[in-house]
């Protein structure tokens, strides 16, 4: 048994570390706590715009703590939200993610779904794209 307790929640620990450690690589910052901050909004966002069977499949595959990120306050009634628009998009990162400006809304999504897309199925993260509009797969993918 490990010194820190629970073998499943040491483990979500350091994959979350690991996950917000390469955030913040792609985002050039040393600020783990904007890291933390963005991948929680873009996954929010995300979530909220996903169909709710294939949201609930995705947030099956991310690591136990930041499945908790994904969830939190989720209002399935509420789901999926019909924007289309990159501009919509980086709208609701802007509300989900404190000190997360416009400017870098489009930012802190590329830099997510660069990290996710190392770290999850490449055949999840696919069907994932071709589930949202070609304008805001534009700004998550380029």
């Amino acid at each position: 048994m490990p010194e820190l307790g629970l073998a499943t929640i040491d483990t979500s620990v350091q994959e979350t570390n690991r996950w917000l450690d390469a955030l913040m690589a792609e985002l050039g910052t040393d600020d783990k706590q904007y890291a933390y901050q963005t991948l929680r909004a873009v996954l929010k966002t995300l979530r909220d715009r996903l169909p709710l069977d294939q949201g609930a499949h995705f947030g099956a595959q991310l690591p136990l703590l930041i499945r908790g990120l994904y969830y939190e306050g989720f209002v399935p009634a509420d789901v999926p939200k019909k924007y289309r628009r990159a501009q919509e998009w980086r709208q609701a990162i802007v509300k989900a993610g404190a000190n997360i400006g416009a400017e870098q809304a489009g930012i802190a999504s590329r830099a997510v779904f660069r990290v996710l897309d190392r770290e999850l199925d490449p055949g999840l993260m696919n069907k994932i794209g071709e589930s949202l509009p070609d304008d805001i797969h534009a700004v998550v993918l380029h």
